[in-house]
Formats: C-alpha cells, structure tokens, sequence
C-alpha cells in the first residue's frame, strides 16, 4: 500500500462520495473512480460498495481503511519532521476550530506568526460544530481548538487558558437591575433562579457550554423555558442580545461580538461557583509536532493570557 493510495482510498471512505473526494484531492472525478477501479482489480475484491451515489466501505475496504490511516498518519508526520530538519520555516499547519474561537482567538494571532514563520501556511477547518473528533479520525489535522469542562482521556493536549462562562441579557431586561456584585465573580452576579420564567437560548447538551448549562439547571433544580436549541454560539448570543431570551457563553465570545454589535446588552455571572471552560489545543497522542506549531501554541496562550487581564 503506497501513502498516495491510501490518502485516496481514505478521502472517499470520509467522505463517502467520489466526486467530494477528488475535489478534495485536487484530481479529476474520472481519474480518482478509475484510481479506484483499478486497484479493486489488483486486490480482486471491493472495497466499497456503491449504493446510488454513496460509496460505503465493505468488510476488506473496513480493514484496509484500518492500516490507510496508519499510513497517512506516519506519512504526515515524516513531512512534517523532514521539513522541520531541512527547511526549518517551511510547513503547513491545519487547525479544526469552532467559527466563534477561530474569529475570537485565531484572527488576533495570525500577523505575529506570519511575522515569525511567514512560509508556513495555515489552514483553518471552521465547524459550527463540535470539533475534537476531528483531532482523533482526521489525520490530517494537526491542532483542535476547542473549550472543555473534562480533559479527554484519547488525545495529547496543551492547556492555553481559562475563562468564565457567563450569561447575556438584552440591557433593556428587567432582570438586569437584580445583578449584585459578588466576590469570586468578575462581572455582576444574578441568581439563575430569577430566571425560571425567562426564555433561554440554548446549545446542544453534548456541546460544551451547553452542557455546563445543562449542569447549572440541574444544580438549582430548574426546568428551562427553552425558547431555542441551537449549534451556532453566534447565533444564541445575537438573539440573547436583542431580547428574545438568556444565553449563557464564553465571555470571549460575548466581547467580540460586543465591540461589532450596537446593541445594548449584558453580561452577567452566574452559578454557587464560578464556571470556567478551559481552551486545550488537541493533538493526537505521540503526534510530532513541528517547532512552528509549538510556536504558535505559545503565541495562543501569551494573547489569551494578556487579553483577560
């Protein structure tokens, strides 16, 4: 099995579509199918099976999908590792993060890496979604950035900081003039109680934040007004901030679309004990790592740090 052909065989299998696959390998639909015909002829059996215009790995394809990661994954990090030792600030850096973070974090950082490492390109994979499972199945991925309450247990991870998780009011809401100021917490505090009749705006529990609100509820025993689920954070703060309910979310993520909204809203503290997301960039374990992207972690953490104080 060569590193080519199993980079191939893996875009399809990801992506279950031949003509997705080729884009993505930046080849022809006609040269990939025939790739693939003609190696199913070498091997003298399937590896996919073709159901209208979905290719669905077989039992062989399962197997031989097995040791095309294993390929790929050792392939990556030779390049990576031959790059590092004979062009030294030569490379590419491929990060999965959520939009919010990647407008939030990765923006802000970009010109002091480019200043450092000016030949190396970075590619960022935005997801309104959930990202770390990029980290584990997508070889391709160098760092997921993402915020966490539990530290995963499959992957290698540096810690760039931490932030409070707050709740966002329109500052026409009555509510508001209920905040208190409270020590251990760095904006006003409310009682979530108040709140029982208030509609919410909510992300999905197996989200992050959604599920530290999840957490919260069940810690003063409510039964949410849920108004909206949602998967899009930019979305649930907008309309929070407009009036249509609550939201709860990084305070990072309310800062910046604070400074870009004119609308006159909130941010409030809440919980018995303040809640903290901790931002992990994630790598899988053993994963080579070169000097750029551990430069570029430093950077992330020294912003991140300097812009919380």
């Amino acid at each position: 099995m060569e590193l080519k052909e199993a980079r191939y065989i893996l875009a399809i299998a990801r992506l279950g579509n031949i003509s997705k696959a080729a884009e993505t390998l930046f080849i022809s639909q006609p040269s990939l199918s025939k790739y693939l015909k003609n190696l199913e002829q070498q091997l003298g059996t399937r590896l996919f099976d073709r159901i209208g215009s979905g290719y669905f790995p077989t039992y062989i394809g399962e197997r031989y999908i097995h040791y095309a990661e294993k390929i790929v994954e050792y392939g990556m990090e030779w390049d990576m590792e031959f790059d590092d030792i004979m062009h030294r600030n030569h490379g590419r850096l491929n990060i999965a993060i959520p939009i919010m973070l990647g407008n939030s974090l990765i923006g802000p950082t970009l010109m002091k890496f480019h200043r450092l490492y000016p030949h190396v390109t970075v590619n960022m994979m935005e997801e309104v979604n959930f990202v770390a499972e990029h980290t584990l199945t997508d070889h391709t991925v160098d760092l997921t950035i993402y915020n966490v309450h539990e530290f995963p247990n499959d992957l290698d991870y540096q810690i760039i900081g931490k932030e409070e998780i707050i709740l966002v009011l329109s500052a026409t809401n009555p509510l508001v003039k209920k905040a208190v100021r409270k020590q251990g917490f760095q904006y006003p505090w409310i009682d979530l109680s108040l709140l029982h009749q208030e509609p919410f705006i909510l992300l999905f529990p197996d989200q992050n934040t959604g599920g530290l609100a999840l957490k919260l509820f069940e810690d003063y025993g409510m039964e949410p007004n849920v108004l909206l689920h949602t998967r899009n954070s930019e979305m649930s703060i907008r309309l929070a901030m407009e009036g249509l309910g609550a939201a709860f979310a990084p305070e990072s993520y309310y800062h910046y679309l604070k400074t870009r909204e004119p609308k006159a809203s909130v941010c409030l503290s809440v919980g018995k004990e303040k809640i903290e997301n901790t931002l992990i960039a994630a790598y899988q374990k053993n994963r080579y790592l070169p000097k750029y992207a551990k430069a570029y972690l430093d950077i992330l953490a020294e912003y991140y740090g300097t812009r919380r104080k």
